[in-house]
C-alpha cells in the first residue's frame, strides 16, 4: 500500500487552495468594478460564483523550499490535475470522492515514500488512492468548495489597478498575504492571485464555464485495502 508523505499533499493543497481562494474572493461584479470597495467586491463574489461551472487555474508556489508549478482544471466538485515537483510531473485526479495519482517512478520513491520495487511497478499508472490515506488528500478538494473558501480571507483593502496580460484589472489587498487581480471589464472574473510568504508564488485563471466533465481513469491500480 502507498504510504503517502504529509509534504507532497501539502504541495498539492498550497496549489489548489491558493486558486480556490483567488477564484471565490475576486469573482463579483462588471465595469464598475475599480469604484467598489474592497468589502462590496468580496461580498459580490458569492452571487458570482455560484453561476461558474468550473476553471482553469495554472502558476507556480513555493512550498518546502521548492517551485511547484501547477494546471488545475476544476468541474463542479470534481478536478483533474497535475503539477511538476523537482522535475517530475504528477497527476492527480479527484472523481465523486476519490482520488487517483499517476507519478513517475523517481517522484513515488521520492516523494511519496514507497519501495523502489513498488514504484517501478507503479509508475505511470493510475492508482487510487485507498480510503486510509485519503484523507490526507481532504485539503484538495478546498478548490472545489466555493461557500467554504469563500468565508476564509484576512482583512482586505484596496489595491489599486493595473494591467495583467493586456486585461485591464483592479487589485484587492488580502490580509492573508495575497493579492488578487479582477477583471474590470466583461465577466469580472479573477485573472490573477500573487501570493507573499511561504507560499510566495500567482495563479493565474481561465476557461471560465468551459470546463469539461471530469471521469475517472480507466482501469486503474486498485492497491489492497482500496
Amino acid at each position: 500500500m502507498i504510504s503517502m508523505r504529509q509534504s507532497i499533499v501539502r504541495v498539492m493543497a498550497a496549489a489548489t487552495v491558493a486558486a480556490a481562494n483567488a477564484a471565490l474572493t475576486a469573482a463579483c461584479g462588471g465595469g464598475g468594478l475599480a469604484s467598489e470597495t474592497p468589502a462590496q467586491i468580496y461580498e459580490a463574489a458569492a452571487s458570482a460564483t455560484a453561476q461558474v461551472s468550473g476553471y482553469e487555474a495554472t502558476g507556480e508556489v513555493a512550498v518546502t523550499g521548492s517551485k511547484v508549478t501547477f494546471d488545475f482544471k476544476v468541474h463542479g466538485s470534481d478536478f483533474a490535475g497535475s503539477f511538476v515537483l523537482d522535475g517530475s510531473t504528477i497527476q492527480v485526479l479527484a472523481v465523486t470522492g476519490t482520488f487517483y495519482i499517476d507519478a513517475p517512478e523517481a517522484a513515488l520513491a521520492t516523494d511519496f515514500g514507497i519501495s523502489s520495487v513498488e514504484a517501478a511497478l507503479l509508475a505511470g499508472r493510475w492508482v487510487e488512492v485507498p480510503p486510509a490515506e485519503s484523507a490526507d488528500f481532504t485539503d484538495l478538494t478546498s478548490v472545489t468548495d466555493i461557500a467554504a473558501e469563500l468565508a476564509r480571507h484576512g482583512s482586505l483593502t484596496a489595491g489599486g489597478t493595473a494591467t495583467i496580460g493586456g486585461q485591464k484589472v483592479v487589485l484587492v489587498n488580502d490580509g492573508s498575504d495575497s493579492v488578487l487581480a479582477v477583471a474590470t471589464s466583461g465577466p469580472a472574473y479573477p485573472v490573477r492571485i500573487t501570493a507573499t510568504g511561504s507560499s510566495a508564488g500567482h495563479a493565474d485563471f481561465s476557461n471560465w464555464n468551459g470546463i469539461a466533465a471530469v471521469t475517472a481513469p480507466p482501469s486503474p491500480i486498485i492497491l489492497p485495502g482500496s
